[in-house]
């Protein structure tokens, strides 16, 4: 009984320790569910609110998808096999048709255009009917919105792979392409006109670079006949340079002896004579400078001065006396001849026989006039003349006429650069050594010192000078015009010229040159030889003004 007992008791306890393990496990499992419970509850919570997320997240993508679409003018399209097409709400927009009831594909069949119908949905049925998975289809076509708009769309169709075999539904999209068709169009266009413009371009090159191989052929033959006539006129010059000085240089002396004789004790039958000899040489005389006057620019000084009083003035005076008179001249024929003129013209005079000499007699003073010849030993006339020029105060301003036998224009030019007054051609007459020497022994002073000298006041010392060499070109340049317009008979040109003389002279106190500027005032168009004295004032007054600027008194007494 007790073993039995104990046996009882021992069962009892593993019971009881049964139980107590089974009612831990119990507890334990309870609590590992209630841990568990509250896990799979939370993870229910996020997984709500991540599908509540992405529901958002895909409405906002979607929306803002559209909103791109509308923009970009783009539709969508879906549709299953034996459905209806679904199409997003930008077709109605594209098929200018109100949102609602939502656009179908009925509507866009409806919108096409008569000329594309036919052919889009024949293709859209071929398509459909005979289309293999993955397969595209894209069109272009027209459609008429009922405003009666007509609209460029481009539609792309793609099929693809059902699951599990079902038929492959169709998606696509469909997209408003007039604005880009038109720009492409105006491109096209701007392309086409560009290439035209190109092609234009070219033919324009190449006739343009015929024309200039044509132009550069015309120059060079041009250029060539230039060079000809160049040498031609050259030749020209020269024969008659030489012509003139062989011709005239005899004649000089011939109707300059025939005047001498006019003065000496002659019979009436010998004064007949002589008087027929004149008028022959003179009429040869006219002869030979008219030939060489249409050789050359212009009708010369002496012809025109032949036609002044022969003596009818009076003699020649010089603040109330006989003028001194140098003659340089090598040739004693030609000698002879211009004392003889100046003795008839009451004028006293002094002969050398070469340039130098005549330089030496210019600077010793005492001289009112040279009467200067070109070719002579030693030293030239124009040499001389510039050697004069240079000499001091109004030793450098003694007027010079030159006697020449070569009377081109363009060496008479070149003597009164060298600084001649006037130039008179071969042979010469005794009225035009009478209206040359008058031209130039005016009584009247070259410039008022008091209004020069008040005018350079105003300069500092610095730029007299230069202004007065300005003064100077500017006075050669006007009465060259002055001389031009009279050659040509412009009598427009003359009165500007001497218009600008006047101011010119009136500022500077050149009253020899408004002198001789005042005695052509009235005059339409003044004589060649108004001209020629004019240039021989302009010399003159030039020389004197540079001749004070120089000169330590009259210095003084501008800077005061």
């Amino acid at each position: 009984m007790t073993d039995d007992n104990g046996a009882l008791l021992a069962t009892m306890a593993l019971l009881e320790r049964r139980l107590s393990r089974s009612v831990a496990a119990r507890l334990e499992a309870e609590s590992l569910l209630e841990r568990r419970s509250r896990e799979l509850d939370r993870s229910n919570r996020d997984l709500q609110r991540r599908e509540q997320d992405l529901v958002a997240q895909l409405d906002t993508g979607n929306r803002n998808l559209l909103q791109a679409q509308q923009l970009a003018g783009i539709a969508t399209f879906f549709r299953m096999k034996g459905e209806r097409f679904r199409v997003s709400a930008a077709m109605a927009d594209i098929l200018g048709i109100p949102v609602d009831p939502p656009p179908s594909g009925a509507d866009f069949a409806r919108a096409l255009h008569p000329l594309d119908r036919d052919r889009i949905v024949g293709g859209q049925r071929v398509f459909f009917a005979s289309s293999l998975p993955g397969e595209e289809y894209r069109a272009e076509g027209r459609i008429v919105r009922p405003d009666g708009a007509v609209r460029w769309l481009r539609w792309m169709m793609k099929r693809d792979l059902a699951s599990e075999g079902a038929a492959a539904p169709v998606a696509g999209t469909v997209q408003d392409i007039t604005e880009q068709r038109g720009a492409q169009r105006r491109t096209r266009a701007l392309q086409l006109i560009g290439e035209r413009n190109l092609r234009r371009l070219r033919q324009t090159e190449a006739l343009l670079a015929q024309r200039v191989a044509e132009l550069e052929r015309a120059a060079a033959e041009l250029a060539a006949s230039h060079a000809r006539t160049d040498a031609a006129h050259s030749a020209k010059a020269r024969f008659l340079s030489m012509m003139s000085h062989k011709v005239r240089t005899p004649m000089n002396g011939v109707l300059g002896m025939m005047t001498a004789m006019t003065q000496t004790d002659l019979d009436p039958q010998q004064a007949r004579q002589l008087a027929l000899a004149r008028a022959a040489g003179d009429e040869l005389r006219v002869l030979v400078d008219e030939i060489i006057d249409i050789a050359d620019g212009g009708p010369a000084l002496e012809r025109r001065a032949g036609a002044v009083a022969d003596g009818s003035a009076g003699p020649l005076l010089v603040a109330g006396r006989r003028p001194r008179i140098l003659v340089a001249e090598d040739i004693e024929t030609n000698q002879i001849v211009l004392t003889s003129m100046l003795d008839s013209l009451g004028c006293d005079h002094v002969v050398v026989g070469d340039g130098a000499l005549a330089v030496t007699a210019a600077a010793g003073g005492g001289i009112d006039a040279i009467l200067m010849d070109i070719q002579m030993p030693v030293m030239d006339g124009t040499e001389a003349t510039r050697q004069i020029r240079a000499l001091p105060g109004g030793l450098g301003a003694v007027p010079i006429i030159g006697i020449t036998a070569q009377a081109l224009q363009a060496e008479r030019q070149a003597l009164r650069a060298a600084g001649m007054n006037q130039c008179l051609a071969k042979p010469i007459s005794v009225p035009m050594l009478d209206a040359a020497l008058r031209a130039v022994l005016r009584a009247v002073p070259i410039i008022d010192a008091r209004l020069f000298q008040a005018a350079m006041a105003a300069m500092p010392q610095g730029r007299r000078l230069l202004l007065i060499e300005q003064v100077g070109r500017d006075l050669r340049l006007l009465a060259d015009e002055f001389a031009g317009g009279v050659a040509r008979g412009d009598a427009e040109a003359v009165r500007r010229a001497r218009h600008s003389l006047v101011g010119v002279a009136g500022n500077f106190g050149l009253v020899g040159l408004s002198e001789v500027l005042a005695a052509t005032r009235d005059l339409v168009l003044p004589a060649r030889a108004d001209a020629d004295a004019l240039q021989a004032a302009v010399a003159a007054a030039v020389a004197e003004a540079q001749a004070l600027l120089a000169a330590p008194r009259n210095r003084r007494a501008t800077d005061q």
